[in-house]
């Protein structure tokens, strides 16, 4: 099994040589998946990850999250030590550049409890089929769904050359539901 930070690394390379055509394909799988998964069209509330630098895009499933009428909370970073606040946006313009570079809430406002989210989508560098997620590094996402009921689905969105055979996974580490891939 290899370590986290070679993982990391192995797929921050084979993230760079995607093209951006290449990149959009591979999104647009993947958010058709999304939004007619059983999940989705069940789910009321929704939490998921604002896509940044070279992520799975997640903005379309917002928007389409939003003309669906869900009711869709991404995260909003407080602190490393505090972790990060759930909130409801109600529009993509809802968003502002945070700290990190990283889309999020202007403000914690409209803030929603974890117990209260049916279905997460979640980031992450590698995922292992057995339900293992290596993000990067933070811990934020691994607190926060410590806080979520235990049916509350969660869900990692990836590339399929970010799934594993196996990830490394420590004893603070959630393993999740399941991996939505191209």
């Amino acid at each position: 099994m290899e370590s986290k930070k070679s993982i990391r690394r192995l797929v921050q390379e084979r993230k760079d040589v995607l093209t951006k055509d290449e990149r959009e394909n591979l999104d647009n799988i993947i958010f058709d998946k999304v939004i007619n998964s059983y999940d989705y069209k069940n789910s009321h509330t929704i939490f998921i990850f604002v896509s940044y630098n070279n992520e799975v895009d997640t903005h379309k499933i917002i928007e389409q999250a939003l003309r669906d009428k869900k009711i869709l909370c991404v995260p909003k970073i407080i602190s490393k030590e505090e972790g990060m606040d759930i909130v409801q946006i109600k529009s993509f313009q809802d968003l502002k550049e945070g700290a990190y570079g990283i889309l999020e809430p202007a403000d914690s406002e409209l803030k929603i409890e974890e117990k209260n989210i049916d279905l997460s989508y979640l980031p992450g560098l590698a995922f292992d089929r057995r339900g293992g997620r290596v993000g990067y590094g933070g811990g934020f996402y691994d607190r926060f769904l410590l806080k979520t009921r235990k049916n509350s689905k969660k869900i990692g969105l990836a590339y399929k050359f970010q799934v594993f055979p196996e990830v490394p996974m420590e004893e603070h580490d959630v393993f999740i539901d399941g991996i939505i891939t191209d």
